[in-house]
């Protein structure tokens, strides 16, 4: 028993969800079952039968290869999204007699797909010795229109009374709360006016 696409007419599993071939949608499509012929009486017919079931277990087995391994670069997006670090500062500013800093981290995303669902990026920002100090975290989809832009997003922004001797920042691609990659860049402090240590 199959189901044939609609779209390509590619035969997938009766169980299939999905084509194997284009990925479109099969929950609706009726299941064919696969006619059965009457036993030959000749030797010809168990050779015919024998050909047509190597070739439908080479099918079924090509098939469930590309359901299960995927067919390209599509099966794991998430492996081809990068960034690309523009600037990763600190810099500070007197409001009201109060020292305020702000911690920027820009930068460029580049693959994002098309479909965003559940994919956030969190930046870390950490000590010298890899200590988290404080984090962000954003949607990736907020960052889909940016990518058509030759101009950097701000990837995180955090903006503190306190000063925070951060040494670097990690951003973390996270999809459905797994953890998938993470890119780093070191933090610039030579923006800040103030004697920010002190």
């Amino acid at each position: 028993m199959s189901k044939t696409c609609p779209n390509c007419g590619v035969n997938s599993p009766d169980n299939a969800k999905f084509c194997i071939e284009c990925a479109h949608d099969l929950t609706d499509v009726p299941i064919i079952k696969d006619e059965v012929n009457p036993k030959s009486t000749n030797g010809n017919g168990l050779k015919l039968g024998s050909i047509a079931l190597i070739v439908i277990a080479l099918i079924v087995i090509i098939a469930a290869g590309f359901f299960i391994f995927g067919s390209g670069d599509d099966s794991q997006p998430e492996e081809n999204i990068q960034i690309t670090f523009d600037e990763v500062t600190v810099t500070d500013f007197t409001s009201s007699g109060k020292i305020y800093y702000n911690y920027f981290v820009k930068g460029f995303i580049t693959n994002i797909p098309k479909d965003c669902d559940g994919y956030m990026l969190k930046t870390i920002y950490c000590d010298s010795q890899g200590r988290e100090l404080t984090s962000t975290v954003e949607k990736l989809s907020s960052f889909k229109d940016n990518e058509k832009y030759d101009f950097s997003s701000t990837i995180s922004f955090y903006q503190t009374q306190n000063y925070l001797d951060v040494n670097h920042v990690s951003v973390q691609l996270i999809k459905d709360n797994v953890f998938i990659k993470e890119f780093n860049s070191t933090m610039s402090t030579n923006k800040l006016t103030s004697n920010a240590t002190a």
